[in-house]
């Protein structure tokens, strides 16, 4: 009798199995001959491309597959985990000949694009080609908010959020920028007993992406929340920078509300761990973390639990005038009552204000508060790590950004301090940041998609897309295209965006940072660090802002350089530190998985070249 039922099981297990192989092939084998009939190249990949499992576990088991005999798991380079960062645009340019190709799966095609002028039509027809929602629905987890959001929903968050960033924002970040990092330096170049370093003696910075999480968490808390937090150290020297911070009181971050609240843990910690181990917080349930065996992952709903608890107190505490206006009627022409009226000018404050008709609900208002710290967050202190990273690699570069320091200050009186009004002048250091932006963006694809079918025009030749196709923008591949960033796409060239007076843009150009004069105008659509078209990120002037003040305080009067703690020498130790540079993964954004220790030394006092 178990014998019976073993062989039926069999049967069954093996049916199923036949099944799904031969509705595999069949579907892929559909999107292949859709493929080939189209104008551009595809390549085949044999396994969905829309498998998260595969997505994550890719980097353990891609290699093996690439290495299998015959070129069988070839493939595999087109479907892994970052893969477009692992070949910069090379691969398909060199086996396809083409800067559009599709990958034809089990699941469908899948639409590459690393052509600026598709890739402006896509983003400008922005209607025809909404944002794949697939690719965005993790960061949904917090909450409906402006980037997940699509049509008319996407226009309501649009309308509340996008106001919020103006010039008077602009100028709370950078003074915000100015205090945080001034700090920051100081803890950078003191000794535990309060007194400076002696100069070349300067602490040694092992974790520096710990420091820029932190300073771009207390900028965003300054210049979005109002809640200014002091430094965490007088000096970065014995500081554990992976200790758990515990708050039982109010004297630790200082910036929340005045009434006595508890906190189990500090507001940078409940972000390092969200940030660190956002896939975990969203792919098991609580009751699996706070079980599991290790800790990280025990302390993490807690930590999830703090950080809605903080954000929900900057929502409560917003401080409110004794003025009031009407609230919305209840159907009958009649207001129902009075709100307070919002004074200040934070981001926070911009959009409860905007939103005092309720166009978004409580739970929106939350999804979009998350959804700007977690992408403020993150790929401000990512970018903000690899160029001063660079800046140790470039010495002469570096010494051109702190001429225009020098430039700067040169014309400021006894007891002035740097202002607003500075940012225009500091075209080297936006020329830092872009071309860090374009050589590691954080966010390598922009994901969108077709409800209907639509055509786009590559090469002169019609491309058509049925409905329901997913499109990849690839920003790395886009920003190392020998088309637009010639001479030498992939080197670090910071001064290709420097131009002098005589510069006039060429037309189809875009300026990245209107505020500083005679800076490179790309091609549209060839530069996408930011997004682009109707959907490009609404923090690029408040990233732009944070990101300028911050080098201009470091570098005032101090260098960044390499610490060759192994004696390898400078040559060697840059090399080792580009290579290092090159090594990242998309977590949230794509961050470094190493780290490279550094120190800021006393200007005079460096040991680069």
């Amino acid at each position: 009798m178990y014998q019976q039922m073993f062989a039926l099981l069999g049967a069954l297990l093996t049916a199923v199995v036949i099944s799904k192989l031969f509705g595999f092939w069949t579907s892929l084998s559909q999107a292949r001959r859709f493929a080939a009939a189209s104008p551009v190249p595809y390549v085949s990949v044999y396994w969905y491309r829309g498998s998260g499992w595969f997505w994550l576990l890719s980097p353990w088991f891609a290699p093996f597959l690439e290495s299998l005999p015959f070129g069988l798991g070839h493939w595999v380079r087109y479907l892994k985990r970052d893969f477009s960062w692992a070949h910069k645009g090379k691969l398909p340019r060199e086996e396809l000949g083409s800067d559009v190709f599709w990958t034809a799966a089990a699941d469908g095609c899948l639409l590459h694009v690393s052509d600026a002028d598709v890739v402006s039509q896509v983003v400008h027809r922005w209607k025809d080609f909404p944002k794949a929602e697939f690719y965005y629905n993790d960061l949904t987890w917090f909450g409906d908010n402006v980037i997940t959001t699509e049509g008319s929903d996407w226009q309501r968050h649009r309308k509340i959020t996008g106001p919020s960033f103006n010039e008077r924002n602009s100028s709370l970040v950078f003074q915000e920028s100015l205090t945080q990092a001034k700090a920051m330096l100081a803890s950078f170049t003191h000794e535990t007993d309060g007194n400076v370093s002696a100069p070349g003696e300067e602490p040694v910075i092992d974790d520096l992406l710990f420091w820029l999480k932190a300073i771009a968490l207390n900028v965003l808390s300054g210049a979005a929340f109002n809640l200014h937090i002091p430094w965490p150290t007088k000096s970065v020297v014995g500081f554990n920078v992976l200790h758990e911070p515990v708050e039982s009181d109010s004297d630790s971050d200082s910036g929340f509300p005045a009434e006595p609240k508890t906190h189990l843990m500090s507001w940078q910690y409940c972000m390092n761990q969200i940030m660190d181990n956002f896939y975990f917080l969203i792919g098991f349930s609580p009751w699996i973390l706070e079980h599991s065996p290790w800790k990280f992952l025990r302390i993490l709903p807690a930590a999830f639990d703090e950080f809605m608890h903080y954000i929900q107190e900057m929502i409560d505490d917003v401080p409110r005038s004794e003025g009031t206006i009407p609230t919305p009627d209840d159907g009958t022409g009649n207001s129902t009552g009075t709100k307070p009226l919002l004074r200040r000018n934070d981001l926070l404050s911009n959009i409860l204000r905007a939103n005092e008709n309720d166009l978004l609900d409580e739970s929106e208002i939350l999804g979009n508060i998350c959804i700007l710290l977690i992408a403020g967050h993150e790929t401000s202190a990512s970018v903000l790590e690899t160029a001063l990273i660079l800046l140790a690699t470039e010495p002469e570069f570096q010494q051109r950004i702190r001429d225009e320091i020098d430039s700067i200050w040169a014309a400021k009186k006894p007891g002035e301090d740097l202002t607003y009004e500075d940012y225009p002048k500091m075209r080297t250091i936006v020329a830092l940041m872009l071309e860090t932006l374009r050589l590691y963006p954080p966010i390598i694809n922009l994901f969108k998609s077709t409800a209907t079918p639509q055509t786009l025009t590559y090469r002169s030749q019609p491309l058509p897309l049925p409905p329901h196709t997913t499109i990849f923008l690839e920003a790395v591949s886009l920003h190392r295209n020998p088309k637009y960033w010639s001479p030498s796409p992939d080197l670090f060239l910071p001064s290709r965006w420097l131009k002098d007076a005589t510069y006039t843009p060429p037309p189809n150009t875009l300026s990245e940072s209107p505020a500083h004069a005679n800076l490179l105008c790309p091609q549209k659509g060839s530069y996408i660090p930011f997004g682009a078209g109707m959907r490009s990120c609404l923090g690029k002037k408040f990233a732009q802002v944070e990101f300028c003040t911050i080098v201009a305080v470091l570098l005032k009067d101090y260098s960044v350089e390499l610490v060759d703690d192994g004696g390898k020498g400078w040559e060697a130790k840059r090399r080792e530190v580009l290579e290092c540079l090159d090594r990242r993964q998309t977590i949230i954004a794509l961050r470094m998985l190493g780290k490279v220790k550094v120190r800021f030394v006393r200007r005079g006092a460096e040991s680069f070249p």
